[in-house]
């Protein structure tokens, strides 16, 4: 089951999810956009890591999938299928790339992440090398 606007919300008053910092414009629908921790500028035909700006912390009962918003599909750019596991704890890294034929720009602050959160049944805490991640960390 995906969790909508009002159950995110929830969860976010409930402390149960982690969301720092939070703000009201980026609770969606039926997810939550991220925002570019800093400015980055994509050459054609190359890719790079970004940061998240929101820290984030996963329950156990809940798993992330990330999806790039549309607007940065439509100048070209792409990431690849990114899950964020129960447990995870810190800020997301996401391989950005420009498959496109022109630089693009992609400016601190931007929502440029859809992060849509399900519930998830048995699962284990995450405790991979990537728990607790920030920049220059």
């Amino acid at each position: 089951m995906i969790l909508g606007h009002c159950s995110l919300k929830k969860y976010i008053a409930d402390g149960k999810l982690i969301l720092k910092p939070v703000s009201e414009d980026s609770i969606r629908e039926a997810g939550i956009d991220l925002r570019l921790y800093s400015h980055l500028e994509l050459e054609p035909h190359t890719f790079k890591l970004a940061w998240t700006k929101e820290w984030i912390e996963l329950p156990v009962e809940l798993i992330g999938f990330c999806n790039l918003r549309s607007t940065f599909a439509r100048m070209g750019i792409s990431i690849p299928p990114t899950i964020v596991d129960p447990g995870f704890k810190g800020q997301l890294v996401i391989e950005v790339i420009n498959m496109g034929d022109k630089p693009v720009e992609l400016k601190e602050g931007d929502r440029f992440l859809h992060l849509i959160l399900a519930k998830c049944e048995d699962a284990s805490l995450y405790s991979g090398r990537y728990q607790g991640q920030k920049p220059n960390s």
